[in-house]
Order: C-alpha cells, then structure tokens, then sequence
C-alpha cells in the first residue's frame, strides 16, 4: 500500500464521516428515511480502490455517531457499504472506456442499501420489511442519481488532476497484422 492510497482512502473516509454528521443533526443519517448525502461521494469507487476502504471505513465510523440501530449497524452497514462499493469498483473498471456504464453503477448502492438496511430494521426495529425497503431505496436512489451523478460528472473532467485513472479510452487489441495489411494494431496503455 502506497502512502498515497492511504491518504486518499483517509480522505474518503473523513468526508463520508464529516457528510453524514451533516446529516445525522437534521435527522436524515439513520432510520426508515434516510437521506445520507455522503452517500453521493461513492461514484469515486468508481475509479479508486482507496475509496472503497475510506467509505467502508467511513461507514462504520459514521454510524457509532449516527445509528440508532447499535453496534449490529456499525458492522452491518460497513459491510453492506463495502459490498456496494466492491461493485461499483468492479463495473466501473470494467466500463473504463464507456462512460454509461459507470452510472449504472450508481445503482449498487441504491440496490443493496435499499434490501440490506431494510432488512436491519425489520430484524432491530421491527419494522414492516417492504416499507423499509422503499424508504431507504428512495432516499439513497435521490442521493446518488442527483448528487452522484453531478460527482461522476466532476470526476470525469477533474479526475486526472487528482492522480485517478479517468481515461475513455478501450483497452487495445492486439491482431497479427498480415502482410500488406493496412489496419493499425492498438497496442495496450500501460
């Protein structure tokens, strides 16, 4: 581990934490409705793996100040977070050279937190389950396809500025090329 991956993921992780007390004192951070505005720095997960453990880290942090649900949420909601950014990681470089497929990934955290907290507070709280689920999954589907996407967009044109591997480009293929062929063989960005 590099000490500027450490750096970064401790960035992530202050700002996750520093958003969500935000959050927390207009009691928006925890409960059926949640309205979490850190959650909009995920699509960083998109393009740096510090990012996945800063938030994951910023996660468990944020709910011992923030959760109402206890010690079972502070690890719960961590590996729940880690999960969804696991996936958002792994679609977004995959997609290195599309840029639509990143925003699909602004869907797994929509998806995960919406069943996975839903099912936290129905087993805690005892909570109705299909309630649980839409409440958490609007709140967070309003956070990351609003303040997500205006992120991703910054990411797209600043990333590089900050060290992230932002480039459009597709990985090259690599054809033997035949004598008197004219096409060009791409070699792959290193």
């Amino acid at each position: 581990m590099t000490t500027r991956l450490l750096a970064r993921g401790s960035a992530y992780l202050a700002a996750y934490v520093a958003l969500t007390l935000v959050a927390g004192a207009f009691g928006l951070a925890s409960g059926q409705v949640q309205f979490r505005i850190s959650e909009a720095l995920l699509p960083f997960a998109c393009v740096d793996p510090a990012a996945v453990a800063g938030f994951t880290l910023g996660t468990a942090v944020a709910n011992v100040f923030t959760s109402s649900m206890g010690p079972p949420d502070w690890v719960f909601g961590a590996l729940l977070t880690l999960l969804a950014t696991l996936v958002m990681y792994r679609v977004g470089r995959r997609a290195l050279w599309r840029w639509r497929p990143r925003v699909v990934a602004l869907a797994a955290p929509v998806v995960v937190n919406a069943f996975g907290v839903g099912a936290e507070l129905t087993l805690i709280l005892h909570l109705p389950f299909w309630v649980n689920v839409g409440f958490v999954g609007l709140g967070e589907a309003a956070v990351m396809f609003t303040g997500g996407l205006a992120v991703m967009h910054l990411i797209r044109l600043h990333g590089p500025a900050f060290g992230l591997d932002t480039s459009m480009r597709r990985p090259a293929l690599s054809r033997p090329q035949k004598e008197g062929d004219q096409r060009e063989t791409r070699q792959t960005p290193r």
